[in-house]
């Protein structure tokens, strides 16, 4: 799942949960695809997660192809290095573009 920040509604970066595995998926899911219907650049904040699996992975891979196919800016503001590791090991890097350095965990 992941969840707005206070600080600023639109501009604020999608915060991702700490337990991305299975049974966060479809919320994930569901954030990610109303982000994307607003239409406006998306800002992703993965600083927080400290477990990750496939099920997740394969829903941000999703959601960035998804948001490339729409013309939709997606930005990291933040990646820990447990989702990393799960992007490196699924082999995602391609689609999931995480920067070199978004304020790594």
């Amino acid at each position: 799942m992941a969840k707005k920040s206070t600080q600023n509604a639109t501009q604020a970066p999608l915060a991702l949960e700490a337990d991305l595995r299975l049974t966060a998926a479809p919320a994930l899911r569901d954030t990610l695809l109303a982000a994307l219907n607003a239409g406006a650049a998306v800002q992703l904040d993965g600083s927080a997660v400290a477990q990750v699996d496939a099920a997740a992975l394969q829903v941000l891979a999703a959601f960035s192809r998804d948001a490339r196919a729409a013309s939709v800016p997606v930005a990291w503001t933040g990646a820990s290095d447990t989702l990393r590791r799960g992007v490196a090991v699924l082999g995602l890097h391609a689609l999931i573009e995480l920067p070199a350095h978004a304020g790594v965990n």
